[in-house]
């Protein structure tokens, strides 16, 4: 009877260590923020909650797998001036995710519009009919879109080291566009069109109210203006005013186009916020034109986190599955311990016989 006891204890025990063996942790991932001023976090679901400036709050989000939970990076305004994020060690590898400033917008600008064309192509050959002016203009304004703020939904380290991110966003983000487009013919309307003059573009096509202008009327004016360009009678001075009156009406009208692409493109664009990743000595951009609905909304606006993007470093290998990770050393440590104890208790027995 004992000894049927006694090996119903150690089977029992043995059970227990495969299990603990199947559940046990991997290496946890650790993270540091560097500027705990600027990060808010949402706790997930359509009624959750916001917490500013929580490290712990921030650490969870990232990691609770549940990507609805997220971390904004640079939450005080859309237009980032450093790069605020936070560090992620686990192991041997480790990884930074920030913000995005202007000054990374220029390195990575064209690319990211290179691929945005390539996604939504009516919008492709519009670009292409663009003058250098209007495409180095559009490009400048990029910092300006209000993406560089990513709302960070999980992070994860792959088996060999790579990273994947999950960044919250909205599913359609033409509205948005067409709110900068707009902003920015405003500005272009009534802004002097030379440092030297206090001419505006409003007063070249007649003071007319910007929401009354088209294609047709630029057209009109641009054909006096060159006529008057050509002109053998017109002073030289006259001819570069009239110049740089030529080159921003053409901008001017090349986003009117654009502006009239995106009022009558009938799908949704998708685009997501952009994150900085900086990871095994590598400068990556997170960004996805590719949506999933989330099926929640944000708790105080009722429209954003509507989508999901994932990211990933090249040649990503998502980790294993909680149910197959690697136990910890202490874990494996503490069971040899316990097949140890009953080991030595065996032989005392044995001893006394």
């Amino acid at each position: 009877m004992k000894m049927t006891f006694q090996k119903l204890v150690i089977g029992a025990s043995m059970a227990i260590g495969v299990s603990a063996l199947a559940s046990a942790p991997a290496h946890a991932t650790s993270f540091s923020f560097n500027n705990a001023n600027e990060i808010k976090t949402y706790t997930g679901g359509s009624n959750g909650s916001f917490i500013a400036n929580n490290t712990v709050a921030a650490s969870q989000a990232l990691s609770d797998g549940n990507a609805s939970s997220n971390v904004e990076l640079w939450y005080s305004t859309e237009n980032p001036t450093s790069n605020v994020g936070f560090t992620a060690t686990q192991g041997n590898y480790s990884a930074t995710v920030s913000s995005v400033t202007a000054d990374d917008w220029s390195t990575f600008g064209s690319k990211w519009l290179g691929d945005l064309l390539s996604t939504y192509t009516p919008f492709q050959s519009v670009w292409n009919g663009f003058s250098t002016n209007t495409k180095s203009l559009i490009t400048s304004s990029f910092s300006l879109l209000g993406m560089g703020d990513p709302n960070v939904g999980s992070f994860q380290f792959g088996q060999n080291g790579g990273v994947g991110l999950t960044l919250v966003g909205h599913l359609d983000v033409k509205t948005k566009l067409l709110a900068t487009v707009s902003d920015k013919l405003n500005a272009a309307y009534t802004t002097p069109v030379s440092s030297t003059s206090t001419i505006t573009l409003k007063s070249l096509l007649g003071n007319k109210d910007i929401t009354l202008v088209n294609v047709s009327d630029v057209d009109a004016k641009l054909l006096t203006l060159k006529a008057a360009l050509n002109s053998s009678l017109t002073p030289a001075a006259t001819k570069v005013m009239l110049q740089a009156q030529i080159t921003q009406l053409t901008s001017f009208k090349e986003v009117l186009s654009l502006q009239a692409t995106l009022t009558t493109y009938q799908g949704e664009i998708g685009a997501s916020e952009i994150a900085k990743v900086v990871t095994g000595g590598q400068t990556y951009y997170a960004y996805s034109f590719n949506p999933t609905a989330s099926g929640i909304t944000a708790s105080d606006d009722g429209v954003s986190y509507s989508a999901y993007y994932t990211w990933n470093t090249p040649g990503y290998i998502a980790p294993p599955p909680p149910s197959s990770s690697v136990p910890e050393p202490s874990v494996i440590l503490g069971l040899l311990g316990v097949a140890g104890v009953f080991t030595t208790r065996r032989q005392v027995k044995k001893a006394s016989i």
